[in-house]
């Protein structure tokens, strides 16, 4: 467990240092680690809770929100080819768990559409890409579906 808050500083570093702005940069990293950190507390009070599916929701919901950032990034970060494969490999995984998971996510969500979103910026490949509109098209029946059932 403490290797992830050794990456996160490093990614924050490197990140910071290839902002366009310093004051830009410092802001945003500022922005990334407060909520980050916010994040990081109620997950540990929903374990401490044995609130299991809280803790799955608020980790999910953060990845998600990394899937998305991470394309963002990578344009001014210039991730190496070993970079770029890891970031796949992570789509690939959050995409499987997706789908292993999908009755779990509420399609209305902001963080389950920009975590799709980052899913269709990474994933280019022809087996990736179907998954994915699998995944899409699921969570568009079921948002169909709950609208349905809302009108009176």
């Amino acid at each position: 467990m403490k290797l992830l808050p050794i990456l996160s500083i490093g990614a924050m570093v490197f990140l910071s240092a290839c902002a366009t702005s310093r004051k830009e940069g410092y802001q945003q990293a500022y922005e990334l680690w407060l909520s980050d950190g916010s994040i990081t507390m109620m997950t540990l009070h929903a374990l401490d809770s044995g609130d299991i599916p809280k803790t799955r929701r608020m980790m999910t919901t953060q990845l998600l929100v990394t899937l998305d950032g991470l394309r963002d990034f990578a344009a001014q970060a210039h991730p190496t080819p070993q970079q770029k494969q890891d970031e796949i490999k992570l789509a690939r995984d959050v995409l499987d768990y997706m789908l292993k998971h999908r009755d779990d996510f509420d399609p209305r969500l902001p963080s389950v559409r920009v975590g799709v979103l980052g899913l269709r910026r990474i994933l280019t490949e022809p087996d990736d890409v179907r998954r994915l509109t699998e995944l899409s098209d699921y969570l568009a029946g079921v948002e169909k579906k709950m609208l349905e059932t809302q009108k009176p």
